[in-house]
């Protein structure tokens, strides 16, 4: 794999007081990078009343009528609409299939998709006039006849094949369990992830050496996960936790990092916690705030391993996982390094900014009761089908009615506790307390943490450990949320900024 210029992409090591210094890949913050758009949720049409705010100032009302406050929605983003999108972002005449896409796209350079699948089944669901039903119908062909495939070249002794055709099957699979909720079949979402799986199951066991399926004692019960090692040696090697954000699974955190360790002479532990792969959409378990309490036990088990060297073992939390992974960090020090990717100071404020009908019922102070009753009566009726999947998506994973609601094609009414919930995941209260060496990194038109380079820069200045700053940009071609058409320019940053500290 070619490596970043030094002087250009390549983290510098830099003073506990001070911010990277800006060549022409580095940002220093909110001036420095691009614009956030307008919703928290997967790239969209902005034609949804939801992420616009244009029934806010009628819920506002509402509220001032019922004696509960005044005036209208939170207010927008500083960073405003984002930029005009690139050609390759187009890749749909529904724009919000885009986004989940690009990562499919991303994951070619790592043998986890073929480009040219990939393009014969975007075309073929713009003909067939594109939708999540068309787009999930589309993606479960396509998966079903390379896994099928799969299973003939492993029957035929072609190991090489099989674990290709595995790792896209599961790839494909997985496209059809982003989008599950807004199709037809919603009510197999459990389902989906046990045919992605599968797959992944059979891939894993094709590598040399074979990934190694972990049960790590959690309480009374276990979370599941893999064990990635660059061969079988008996020696104590650096090790990285790979810590998934809400929708990534164990196929996609291969490539976003398990094959990047590989290759580094890491071994790489890609697990799934609650809210979390099977945790949530096979037992139900959704997340929870005090992630310290999920990554303890896994570095207790990770330290028990004679193939782990327990003076270095890091954290690496993506999406959602880089709130988790700083909270964790502030409690549990014996990681040896954290990389927040990227950094989200809290979920909710993403929420505020992005949803601003929504934020304005919380913001008044409401009763339970009157905010269930105006999101109810007032907002719920307005939304569209990407309003009704957006909720239920990111909603699903933060509580089992969120779940059991989406899967049967409803919104939830319970928004006040659904808002009280996502209220928790912050660290503002916590990041100082972190001790381990972190990265920290923000993406330009990030539409998932608003405002993106805000909410990184402030985790970053509450952060009192040794520190790095890092914004990937569009002219690496790195932006939006996690670099979904950049995987090994993200991980090159990352691992170069490990190495230096491992």
């Amino acid at each position: 794999m070619p490596s970043l210029p030094s002087d250009a992409r390549r983290p510098r090591p830099a003073r506990e007081d001070q911010l990277v210094p800006r060549p022409a890949s580095l940002g220093e913050g909110p001036a420095a990078g691009g614009q956030a758009a307008a919703g928290p949720g997967f790239r969209s049409s902005r034609r949804s009343l939801l992420r616009t705010g244009m029934i806010g100032g009628a819920v506002g009302m509402l509220l001032a009528a019922a004696g509960t406050g005044t005036g209208g929605p939170a207010a927008a983003a500083a960073d405003g609409p984002s930029a005009a999108r690139q050609p390759l972002q187009n890749l749909f005449t529904l724009p919000d299939l885009d986004f989940d896409t690009l990562f499919a796209f991303g994951t070619i350079g790592y043998g986890s998709a073929e480009f040219g699948e990939l393009v014969t089944a975007v075309n073929h669901i713009n003909a067939a006039g594109a939708s999540y039903q068309t787009y999930y119908d589309t993606f479960l062909a396509l998966a079903q006849r390379i896994g099928a495939l799969a299973d003939q070249e492993l029957a035929a002794g072609h190991t090489a094949s099989a674990r290709s055709g595995y790792l896209r099957a599961a790839t494909y699979y997985d496209l059809c369990l982003y989008f599950i909720l807004g199709s037809t079949a919603r009510a197999r979402e459990a389902d989906a992830y046990a045919a992605m799986q599968r797959c992944w199951q059979h891939a894993s066991q094709l590598f040399d050496p074979p990934f190694e399926p972990v049960r790590i004692p959690y309480g009374r019960s276990w979370l599941p996960g893999y064990l990635l090692r660059p061969d079988t040696r008996p020696v104590r090697r650096p090790t990285v936790i790979l810590n998934n954000g809400e929708d990534a699974q164990n196929d996609r955190m291969y490539a976003y990092g398990g094959a990047a360790a590989l290759e580094r002479g890491y071994n790489a532990l890609i697990f799934e916690g609650p809210g979390q792969g099977s945790m949530l959409f096979q037992r139900h378990i959704p997340f929870r705030p005090d992630w310290e309490n999920v990554i303890t036990p896994v570095v207790d088990y990770l330290r028990s391993r004679p193939d782990v060297d327990p003076s270095r073992i890091a954290l690496i939390g993506s999406s959602l996982g880089g709130e988790l992974a700083v909270r964790a960090a502030a409690f549990e020090h014996r990681l040896a390094a954290v990389i927040a990717d990227p950094a989200i100071l809290s979920v909710w404020l993403s929420w505020q900014t992005g949803y601003p009908p929504i934020a304005s019922l919380f913001a008044h102070g409401a009763s339970k009761q009157e905010i269930n009753a105006v999101w109810e009566r007032k907002i719920v009726p307005t939304f569209n089908a990407v309003d009704r999947y957006e909720v239920a998506k990111r909603a699903e994973g933060y509580g089992r009615q969120f779940l059991l609601a989406a899967r049967a094609g409803h919104v939830f009414s319970d928004l006040y506790d659904f808002g009280t919930t996502v209220m928790k995941f912050t660290v503002a209260d916590v990041a100082d307390r972190v001790t381990a060496p972190t990265l920290v990194t923000a993406y330009q038109d990030d539409q998932l943490v608003i405002p993106a380079s805000g909410q990184g820069t402030e985790v970053y200045k509450l952060l009192r450990s040794r520190k790095q700053y890092y914004y990937f940009t569009a002219a690496q071609g790195a932006q939006d949320h996690c670099a979904p058409m950049a995987p090994q320019t993200r991980n090159q940053v990352v691992y170069d900024w490990l190495e230096g500290i491992l």
